[in-house]
This record gives C-alpha cells, sequence and structure tokens, in this order.
C-alpha cells in the first residue's frame, strides 16, 4: 500500500523552459544559439546543480564555453529564475494528496541560485512532508545515495513510495531501491497511473 509520493520538480510541479527568456535577452539568432549552448545545454549545468561551485565560478564555467559572450552569459545567469514557471495545478495536487492522508515529499535537482530566485513558483513544498533539493546535499539524482538519504532521513518505506519524475533514468534509479515509479509526462496520465497504485 503506497502511503508517500515522491516527487521532481521541473517540468512535474513547475514549468521549465528558457526559450523566451533567453531570446529577450539575446535575440541574435547567433548569439542566441552561441549561449543556448554554452549555458542550457552545457552538461556543466547539471554539475551547477551539486552545489560545489560558487556562482562566480559557475558562470566562468559557462563562460568557458563562449569566451566571446561573456558579458551576454553573465546577463543570462543574473535571473535564471525567470526559467521557471509556476504551474496552476502544483498546489491543489500536492494538497489533495495530503488530505488524503499521504505523505507527500519532493527530491530535485536544483541549482542554489535558481532556488534563491524562486520567488513564489516553489510554494507547494510549504505543503510537503519534507523536500531534498540536490545543492544543499552535494549530490545528484540518479544517484542512489540521494534516494536513500531520503528514504532515511524521513524514514519512508521504499515499497510504500512512490517517485513521479519526467526522466526515465531517475525513475529506474528509483525503481532499483524498491520505490514505485511514475514517468511524468503529463498531469493526466500522472494521475492516472496513481489510481493503479490505489490512489485516486
Amino acid at each position: 500500500m503506497i502511503n508517500a509520493v515522491i516527487f521532481d520538480i521541473g517540468r512535474v510541479l513547475t514549468g521549465y523552459s528558457w526559450e523566451e527568456y533567453l531570446r529577450s535577452l539575446v535575440p541574435e539568432e547567433k548569439a542566441y544559439r552561441a549561449v543556448e549552448n554554452a549555458v542550457f545545454l552545457n552538461p556543466a549545468w547539471a554539475e551547477h546543480d551539486k552545489g560545489l561551485m560558487t556562482e562566480e565560478e559557475e558562470i566562468l564555467d559557462f563562460v568557458s564555453a563562449a569566451p566571446e559572450y561573456e558579458a551576454e552569459i553573465r546577463k543570462v545567469y543574473e535571473n535564471l529564475g525567470e526559467c521557471i514557471q509556476k504551474y496552476s495545478y502544483a498546489v491543489p495536487w500536492v494538497q489533495h494528496l495530503k488530505n488524503q492522508g499521504l505523505r507527500v515529499f519532493a527530491l530535485s535537482n536544483w541549482p542554489k541560485h535558481i532556488y534563491e530566485q524562486r520567488e513564489d513558483k516553489l510554494d507547494f513544498l510549504e505543503l510537503m512532508d519534507g523536500y531534498i533539493l540536490s545543492y544543499r546535499e552535494k549530490m545528484t539524482k540518479p544517484d542512489p545515495a540521494v534516494f536513500q538519504l531520503l528514504l532515511d532521513r524521513y524514514q519512508i518505506c521504499p515499497e510504500e513510495a512512490v517517485f513521479i519524475d519526467d526522466t526515465l533514468v531517475n525513475i529506474h534509479a528509483a525503481e532499483k531501491l524498491g520505490i514505485h515509479g511514475i514517468h511524468f509526462q503529463s498531469l493526466e496520465q500522472a494521475k492516472e497511473e496513481l489510481e493503479k497504485l490505489g490512489i485516486a
């Protein structure tokens, strides 16, 4: 029987897209593509989620991929929180699960710089029984250790928990620990899969 629901945040409980934000700051096509590759499509982004660098170190990491666009990269970095969009269904969904007596958690790869610019976009966290953000723990999904940390910290039995994430590799990592997994593709689809696990 499931008694705990664990959410990823980005593209599950909040939107995440950079195109409009980046285009507003870097409208010229060649520069847009260069900055997009240097920042948003840069493998370094995932490393920054671990919170091991200062903000200046993160900026220089991005700049190293496109030194000629340093000014644009610094400008983009300044307000990266603009890439996060609030989903109107997030709070009602979390509250609905809580009203059924379920424990609700979040486990998300999240950089410190963006978290500090969250404003009210993560207001659902206040309703949860606990959450783990990668930058605070210095490790990211799909590392099994971060899943185990969540289980241990909040005394969650893996067989009695379901994890909802938009990234398959993270789902597979959770399932290896005995946690039920739902690959999030839409709100309706995720709710249907929860119903199959006995959660209306």
